[in-house]
């Protein structure tokens, strides 16, 4: 392997926002814990995006590699996002745990949090 197969381009760092439009919240099924997206979107464009993650490290990892994907997407690109559009920028990747998943609903359900408060 090369130094750049086994080395992460994101650091799994996950910071909540001090000031952010919405914010969705999912459970992880594994351990309970839950799962934090904030966004804050300007003109339908996520222009940054942070959080919480009270789970594992991997479900961080997921989380800050998410995060990494989805600055500067439209809301509408951002809602078709999945776990195989950030998993290149893991240092691994646990089909069986599916911490992804729960990071993708946070981000969805924010997303839907949005479109609500928009249509208010």
């Amino acid at each position: 392997m090369t130094a750049t197969a086994t080395t992460a381009t994101v650091r799994p760092t996950v910071k909540p926002l001090e000031n952010y439009t919405v914010e969705g919240t999912s459970e992880c099924s594994a351990c309970g814990r839950a799962v934090k997206m904030q966004l804050l979107i300007e003109n339908d464009t996520i222009v940054d995006a942070g959080g919480t993650v009270e789970s594992c490290g991997y479900s961080r990892e997921c989380m800050a590699a998410l995060i990494a994907t989805i600055k500067g997407m439209s809301t509408m690109d951002a809602q078709a996002v999945s776990s195989e559009d950030f998993q290149p920028l893991m240092t691994r990747v646990i089909e069986k745990l599916g911490c992804d998943n729960w990071c993708v609903a946070a981000l969805r359900i924010a997303l839907r949090n949005y479109r609500l408060r928009e249509a208010a």
